[in-house]
């Protein structure tokens, strides 16, 4: 059985706690603090929910950002168009599950996370590629 939560609230961001061991609060920190973050560095394998390797430094950096924050998150998948829809959808959901589980596994507590796939039905206003994720505080 798949759940699929969609959230429409966006409530005011609360204030972000200090990083751990008193390091300086990066960009993702900033963004999260204003409670929303686009990340188009997290690169998949293609068709697959699979994270490159490249995409690691940017991830524990988000973790880091998480961590030094409160509230609940949800975590976006969006992809471009595709001729399957479905499979689009799927791709956009199971990716961000595994952008959460990468998460979750760089100390962020699973209960803070939520994880929706878009597919390609929220495209970018400014007509570049869609594929991207996001990260949006909730509550």
């Amino acid at each position: 059985m798949r759940l699929l939560l969609c959230v429409s609230i966006m409530c005011a961001p609360a204030q972000a706690q200090s990083p751990p061991n008193g390091s300086a609060a990066g960009p993702l920190a900033e963004q999260l603090g204003r409670g929303r973050v686009v990340l188009r560095e997290i690169r998949f394998a293609p068709g697959s929910d699979r994270i490159n390797q490249s995409s690691t430094a940017v991830l524990r950096e988000l973790a880091q950002a998480l961590v030094a924050s409160s509230g609940v998150f949800l975590i976006e998948g969006h992809t471009d168009a595709s001729p399957d829809a479905a499979s689009a959808q799927l791709l956009s959901e199971r990716r961000a599950v595994a952008v959460k589980a990468r998460l979750v596994s760089e100390g962020v507590a699973a209960g803070r996370l939520l994880a929706v796939g878009y597919g390609a039905t929220r495209p970018r206003r400014d007509g570049r590629h869609n594929a991207r994720i996001e990260v949006t505080r909730v509550q």
